[in-house]
């Protein structure tokens, strides 16, 4: 059986798969902050405990969302949807869970520190063999292109330039 080999993936598809990850989780949060508004409008709590139930969401989403994601399904909901998947440099396998919570929390820390935080997001570009970031060298992980673009559509029947052209009729009375 030949397998193809893996291709890595292009720094537009990993930035794509960014920016529908963070409208998930801004979605996700919204709507939760949302509910907890209303139930606050409706109940009137007497202390913070709904300012506190949506900070656990958030810190539930930083080490459930995309650490699990990877680990069970190979990439978070913005990666599947790209086509991408991540694995270990290593061996090519699959995440263990604290490899991808390892990996994410380097992307959350390089995130915090300004000029590091564009230095991780561009070092894909010019790193060689592997188009790394800095949090998947951090971690010894790359990410593949899973699915590639669908071979160019060839009609099943010929072209109308192959049909000969259709007789007219004259109008009657000329």
């Amino acid at each position: 059986m030949n397998a193809r080999p893996p291709v890595l993936a292009n720094p537009g598809r990993r930035l794509l798969a960014v920016v529908i990850d963070v409208v998930i989780a801004v979605v996700a949060l919204s709507v939760l902050s949302a509910a907890i508004g209303l139930v606050v409008t409706l109940g009137r709590p007497a202390d913070n405990s709904p300012f506190y139930l949506t900070l656990l969401a958030a810190v539930a989403m930083v080490f459930l969302y995309s650490p699990l994601l990877t680990a069970v399904c190979g990439g978070t909901v913005g990666k599947l949807i790209c086509g991408l998947t991540v694995v270990r440099v290593a061996d090519g396998r699959r995440l263990s869970y604290g490899t991808a919570l390892a990996r994410h929390l380097a992307h959350l820390g390089m995130w915090a520190v300004p000029v590091l935080s564009q230095l991780d997001a561009l070092f894909c570009l010019w790193d060689r063999p592997y188009r790394q970031c800095l949090h998947d060298k951090a971690v010894g992980t790359l990410v593949l292109r899973t699915r590639m673009p669908a071979p160019s559509f060839q009609p099943p029947y010929p072209p109308v330039a192959a049909y000969p052209p259709v007789a007219t009729n004259p109008p009657a009375g000329s």
